[in-house]
């Protein structure tokens, strides 16, 4: 019984012994930071539309590819006169900053027959286009143009989407 007893002072001691004891924990405080960065709105125009000129299409249709630079060439045996054009755009946004130059698509001329697909569109910009120090970017645009067998004579037009983005 003596042990016992012993036993249980020892535990109440203990118990008395962690209870007196306390433990401080103290709680700390950081300052984080924040920032934003708004970028400039970029805005796009077009200064020369795109023009294939006159087309003397072969009668098993042909596909007719105008580059950025305003050259023109047939895969099949059409011939061409007057100017063709390759389309011609300035865009502004912030200075020396990298951008991508995409198109739309299903995009088609319309006219008197057929409807003829515009795509397979490529620009001058570069691989890598980008704003100068100014803001400035200026690019050239060509396209391929799918002229159908036996395509109706007349007058076609339509429109395409050039976008620029960061």
């Amino acid at each position: 019984m003596k042990s016992i007893m012993k036993l249980a002072y020892a535990g109440a001691m203990g118990m008395v012994l962690l209870s007196t004891t306390s433990i401080e924990v103290k709680a700390a405080d950081a300052t984080g930071n924040a920032s934003a960065t708004i970028q400039t709105a970029i805005s796009i125009s077009e200064d020369t539309a795109m023009d294939f000129a006159t087309i003397l299409a072969d009668a098993a249709g042909d596909t007719i590819t105008l580059t950025p630079v305003g050259g023109i060439s047939a895969a099949n045996t059409s011939t061409f006169s007057g100017s063709p054009a390759a389309g011609a755009f300035s865009a502004t946004g912030d200075a020396s900053t990298a951008v991508t130059i995409s198109f739309s698509s299903g995009d088609v001329l319309s006219g008197p027959g057929t409807d003829m697909a515009l795509g397979t569109f490529a620009h001058d910009a570069g691989g890598s286009p980008a704003f100068n120090g100014s803001g400035n970017l200026t690019f050239n645009v060509g396209a391929a143009l799918t002229v159908n067998a036996s395509q109706t004579a007349g007058a076609y037009s339509g429109t395409y989407t050039v976008t620029v983005d960061y």
